[in-house]
């Protein structure tokens, strides 16, 4: 069995600023839970495999959103005088 983890970013009006990231992971099948004696066993290594897919799919959609930051051109102040506050 497997989860897969989607992280898109939108703009305010819906449009993506990047391509959505997706990440799978496989979790255990129904019958790995036999009973009360493994239960935790195998729902802390399913949950530890979900996190750590969800913390990838965070970091990759935010360094594909910084890329593009980067690449749109800045609108910058003028500098201001050394006499100007």
């Amino acid at each position: 069995m497997k989860m897969k983890i989607t992280v898109e970013i939108e703009n305010d009006d819906g449009t993506k600023t990047i391509k959505p990231v997706t990440i799978d992971t496989d979790i255990p099948e129904f019958e790995e839970f036999k009973g009360p004696d493994n239960f935790r066993e195998v729902f802390d290594k399913c949950e530890k495999s979900v996190l750590r897919i969800r913390n990838k799919a965070a970091e990759l959609a935010l360094e594909e959103y910084l890329t593009e930051l980067s690449k749109k051109k800045h609108i910058q102040e003028p500098k201001k005088s050394k006499n100007q506050k």
